[in-house]
């Protein structure tokens, strides 16, 4: 009998002692495996520079060369979807190697005015010489139409570090 209510005093005290320690563990496993499968894209992610501007120069490369595909891996691997969904529109219109020629153009006038280790923004001037509406595809069929008066303007083309792989991905272009 003695040892019976000892079973029972020993379950008990691991039900209300134990068992909380036992959740603990297993809610910080859950978090570390939600963590890594967070990360995963991220640490598998080889597309880019040493420098932001191997990375531009990488990324006009796949461009000229019509591969819509290639040319989106450049971008953070959070904006890759949508950056391959407009570069596919911009191919079905063969404006791929177009566009490579205006992006050319315009590294030809960037300046650096933000440079840190994990990010460095690009800086330039570009004019519209005649107002236009130009439509942008954003995926799924839908476009967007897009106002550009005329006049000189500041543009700035922004790249991330990534932290697991130190390669250099375009954010904002």
């Amino acid at each position: 009998m003695l040892i019976l209510v000892l079973i029972a005093g020993g379950v008990l005290w691991f039900v209300l002692n134990g068992m909380p320690f036992i959740n603990k563990l297993r809610a910080n496993w859950e978090v570390q495996r939600l963590q890594a499968q967070w990360e995963k894209p991220y640490r598998q992610d080889t597309y880019g520079g040493k420098t932001p501007e191997e990375t531009y120069d990488m990324f006009i490369t796949a461009l000229k060369n019509n591969d819509a595909e290639l040319s989106s891996k450049y971008f953070r691997v959070d904006r890759q979807k949508e950056w391959l969904k407009t570069l596919n529109e911009y191919k079905n219109k063969n404006l791929l190697v177009v566009f490579s020629k205006e992006l050319e153009e315009k590294k030809k006038s960037w300046s650096i005015t933000s440079k840190s280790s994990e990010e460095t923004v690009f800086t330039y001037d570009y004019v519209v010489r005649v107002p236009y509406i130009e439509k942008l595809p954003l995926g799924n069929g839908k476009f967007q139409d897009l106002t550009h008066p005329a006049g000189k303007f500041k543009a700035d083309t922004i790249f991330n570090k990534n932290a697991f792989t130190n390669i250099w991905k375009i954010y904002v272009l």
